[in-house]
């Protein structure tokens, strides 16, 4: 590669980050709600978000480019299928969490630099408490964390029960299951499993509307807890996206109260990413950054999973690469067996 063309790719990477700060405007200015009932000239559209009408324009031309809107004559803009996932009032929306990674995930990426430094957490520097004590004590922002965290309805599940086999088991413990649709797409698949759901109180105000829609509200129970509580008894434990948030410490403690629990014969089922190995491009090694700065949580390597399991008590037996859902690509079923005392 010359070094003109090494320097152009330096500045397109740049770039990136001003489509994503454009984007993260528009959701909060609340543009795709106003423009969900049809197109609107930019002076209304200015009136109804509270905006200046010329700023207001030079936004949605520059997002119309990227696919984000459409403008028609006379400085019209109409709302496309991209947009559309911006709108607040749709099942299958992000906006909740474009919110939350344009504000507070891009302000603790500000101080990337401090981090890597002295090793602490960025988001702790910039907000002056952690994470999770941050979501409860802005409730707003909480909300909206939980509500974009588990936007993916029951039927956007599916491709994990018809990728991993959840075949022989009886019950199955969703640890951190969130709104439950995962676990409600896992029962709607396998008609004689039983579940169980534990979360959070703060995030089971939502849970019984996947099992209804998925008709297997008679076949759940949904009980109280974090990962690091004493946990019902099951074949199986699933636990997505939730070790991720953890450093090695906290996972191992998680994974030991599964094994505490796990009935013989049984399974634990992690849903994560692998970082690939060597030098390959991929969304987990960002991501990984992204738990370092926000909560101290890390993606790690095949090994690494290896190594956690063997720590609290698991084999290592297989990784089952899924399809791409639930937000992006390198997601496995990462599977472990109990090591016999």
């Amino acid at each position: 590669m010359s070094e003109v063309s090494s320097s152009i790719r330096v500045r397109e990477d740049m770039y990136a980050g001003w489509l994503s700060a454009a984007v993260y405007s528009a959701a909060r200015l609340r543009v795709a709600d106003h423009l969900a009932d049809g197109p609107l000239g930019v002076d209304e559209l200015a009136e109804r978000t509270g905006t200046d009408a010329g700023s207001l324009y030079r936004l949605l031309r520059a997002l119309a480019g990227a696919g984000y809107f459409r403008e028609e004559e006379g400085r019209r803009f109409a709302i496309t299928p991209l947009a559309g996932y911006l709108r607040s009032d749709t099942e299958d929306s992000v906006k909740d969490l474009v919110l939350f990674y344009g504000r507070e995930v891009y302000r603790a990426y500000g101080a990337l630099a401090d981090a890597v430094r002295t090793g602490e957490r960025a988001f702790d520097m910039e907000y002056g408490m952690p994470l999770w004590d941050y979501l409860n004590t802005v409730r707003d922002t909480g909300d909206a964390f939980r509500k974009g965290m588990g936007a993916a309805t029951w039927t956007e599940q599916l491709p994990l029960p018809r990728t991993y086999s959840f075949d022989g088991i009886d019950t199955l413990v969703d640890v951190g299951g969130g709104t439950g649709s995962m676990l409600a797409a896992v029962l709607h698949e396998h008609p004689g499993m039983k579940g169980v759901l534990v979360e959070i109180p703060a995030g089971i105000d939502h849970t019984m509307r996947h099992f209804k829609e998925a008709d297997v509200q008679d076949r759940v129970e949904v009980r109280e807890g974090s990962a690091f509580d004493e946990l019902p008894e099951g074949d199986a434990y699933l636990i997505s996206c939730v070790l991720h948030a953890m450093d090695d410490e906290q996972s191992v403690r998680a994974l030991r109260r599964m094994r505490e629990s796990i009935r013989p014969g049984g399974r634990v089922i992690v849903l994560e990413r692998i970082v690939p190995p060597g030098n390959e491009p991929g969304l987990a090694r960002m991501l990984d950054l992204t738990m370092m700065l926000m909560n101290g949580g890390k993606e790690r390597t095949e090994q690494e999973w290896r190594d956690l399991f063997t720590a609290s008590g698991f084999r290592f037996t297989r990784a089952v690469e899924m399809p791409y859902f639930q937000g992006g690509a390198e997601l496995y079923a990462i599977e472990g067996v109990p090591v016999e005392d």
